[in-house]
């Protein structure tokens, strides 16, 4: 109980100190992550999220700048992410800067060559630029990949028709027509080519509404409340411009979706469900109504439709990793952990790369199970430091809860011939979504084989860009005066890999000068969140390294230098198998060094 106490005391004098430290942390949290509006909370640390937040920058406040910084953040996580690229090349090109417009649609089309969609986006730009002859060639590039494609078959007659080929524009038209005669756009501008016989022009036309000429035809008429929404932020001009285009072709799907979207910013959600639901009972398979569908429900909080029309569309387009995305978080807003960990796990496979569905992967992971047992066996040698090898036992169990995981493990070790167990206990309480905690503590009265009192505090943060952090200190007692150390940590999601660095420091209180331990450390993700390789390269000893924790009780700074690999593998749903190994190089008295060798296998199993 005296040790008890002093510990309780001790702790108390250290918080003024620590409080210090978790106040600057703060700071610098406030200063990185971006502010929230007053109304719906922006999710920053998503592609997904700053893929909606860009658009709604767009189109409810008109500002580009804002949609730019979003999307830039976006494709930092996703790099990869196709829609973002699209999405940032027409911002480019509704503010004219071309050539940046054109660097994204290449990026995307390098990639997937048969992305109608960026395409489409493509054409557009070079339209818009008065580029007929690089618009021809990637209409008819764009045909090679989806032949059937009548938005295409469109823009090559209008193409034509723009560069005075009147009769090649008309035979473009005329096979449209032959592909589907109840195409009523294609009707119209098959009439307007035989009365006027001179350039439509619906798409090269200035942004603002004002010098739009093409109200005619429900192209120029999509064009035109595209303009007013973003270049005005009229949604009211926009909605007249698109019922007219319907009276012209009530079947024109990219009309009505976009009707649709229009109605889910205006907050007109049963609007927006009524056209989201007739361009998909016409086309079942348009993935961006789809999207756009689940998305409204998805905020609105309606997860049962929501994870229904995710499924719906999942029928048609069984690999979209977009698609897999939403209905992970749908199934994970459900609670239903099992389900969403298996739709994320097949995104993982169809994009490993894809940073968002790697974070999306390792909290549907932790939400899914809620109770783990693990074992793992150490086994540590040395060429001159100690004669016997020594052994160390760990036996945990974890369960989930929600205010996050809470383990209790057993040690057992066997080190200077000597026996020893230790018991622990650690939690991480959730605080937020950005914030949560680390909190343990371990006692044993084999003081030698284990530290006496061991205990920690660390505060972590989900930072923007893919970016973790944390500060904390630690807490160790032997049969002497306590050691505290303070921790700091950096990690990175970069595609496949996480890359982290961590130091711990050690006031000159407690050693003959201040002394720190440094690791650095990197893993690659081949598969879930439970399969990867990772390496580390560290100097000096960790307070957190069970099995070498023992010898930092010395007031004597000592050189120590590590190298390990680390490899995880699951083999089945709920079972996991571990396997690490590593070699350090130690100064165990002044001037002399030994090598030490430690293997460990473990398992886990969730259930």
């Amino acid at each position: 109980m005296h040790y008890l106490h002093n510990f309780i005391t001790h702790i108390i004098c250290q918080m003024a100190l620590y409080n210090k430290i978790v106040s600057l942390f703060l700071l610098a949290l406030v200063a990185l992550i971006p502010l929230q509006s007053s109304g719906q909370k922006i999710d920053t640390l998503s592609s997904d999220g700053l893929f909606q937040a860009a658009r709604k920058a767009v189109f409810e406040n008109t500002d580009y700048s804002t949609a730019k910084a979003y999307l830039y953040k976006a494709l930092l996580i996703s790099p990869d992410y196709a829609d973002i690229s699209i999405f940032l090349g027409r911002i480019y090109t509704w503010t004219k800067n071309y050539d940046s417009g054109r660097i994204c649609f290449k990026q995307v089309l390098s990639k997937q060559p048969d992305y109608e969609d960026a395409t489409i986006a493509y054409i557009d730009l070079e339209y818009l630029s008065d580029n007929y002859d690089k618009a021809l060639d990637l209409c008819r590039t764009g045909l090679r990949n989806n032949p059937a494609s009548e938005a295409l078959m469109l823009r090559e007659a209008k193409i034509l028709n723009a560069q005075k080929k009147f009769d090649e524009a008309d035979r473009s038209i005329r096979k449209l027509l032959i592909i589907n005669e109840k195409n009523t756009e294609a009707i119209a501008l098959s009439n307007s080519f035989k009365t006027a016989n001179k350039k439509v022009d619906d798409i090269n036309t200035p942004s603002t509404f004002s010098r739009i000429k093409d109200t005619i035809s429900s192209d120029g008429l999509l064009i035109a409340a595209k303009n007013a929404a973003f270049d005005k932020n009229d949604y009211t001009l926009a909605k007249n411009y698109l019922y007219q285009a319907l009276l012209i072709s009530p079947d024109y799907a990219d009309i009505k979706n976009f009707l649709g979207r229009i109605h889910t910013w205006t907050k007109n959600y049963d609007s927006a469900r009524f056209y989201f639901s007739a361009v998909l009972k016409a086309k079942p398979d348009y993935e961006d109504a789809s999207q756009g569908f689940i998305d409204m429900e998805y905020r609105n909080d309606n997860y049962d439709k929501s994870l229904s029309l995710c499924n719906e569309a999942l029928i048609f387009h069984p690999e979209s990793v977009a698609l897999l995305i939403r209905k992970a978080k749908t199934l994970n807003a459900m609670r239903r952990y099992t389900e969403a960990e298996k739709a994320i796990n097949k995104a993982l496979i169809l994009d490993k790369n894809n940073t968002a569905v790697r974070k999306i992967s390792n909290r549907t992971k932790e939400l899914s199970s809620k109770n783990t047992l693990a074992l793992s066996y150490d086994y540590v040698t040395f060429d001159k430091q100690f004669d016997d090898p020594w052994h160390l036992v760990s036996f945990d169990y974890t369960r989930t809860t929600g205010m996050g995981s809470v383990t209790g493990r057993i040690n057992y070790a066997n080190r200077f011939k000597e026996n020893g167990v230790q018991y622990e206990i650690e939690a991480y309480p959730r605080i937020s979504k950005t914030l949560y905690s680390y909190v343990s503590g371990g006692y044993s009265d084999n003081v030698g084989v284990f530290p006496n009192w061991r205990a920690g505090f660390s505060l972590y943060a989900n930072l923007p860009k893919s970016f973790e952090g944390e500060l904390g200190f630690r807490y160790l007692k032997f049969s002497g005066d306590p050691t505290w150390f303070y921790t700091a940590y950096m990690g990175k999601y970069f595609k496949s890999w996480l890359f982290g660095g961590r130091t711990y420091i050690t006031p000159s209180v407690y050693t003959n000068v201040v002394s720190a331990s440094y690791n650095i450390s990197a893993r690659y993700y081949y598969g879930s969140a439970d399969d990867f390789i990772g390496g580390n390269f560290g100097y000096g000893i960790s307070p957190d390294d069970n099995y070498n924790s023992v010898q930092i009780d010395s007031k004597i700074r000592l050189v120590s230098y590590k190298t390990g690999l680390l490899f995880k593998k699951k083999i089945s749903t709920f079972n996991v198998l571990s396997f690490d190994a590593s070699w350090a190089n130690q100064e165990y008295l002044p001037q002399t060094n030994g090598n030490q060798y430690q293997i460990s296998i473990g398992c886990v199993h969730r259930f």
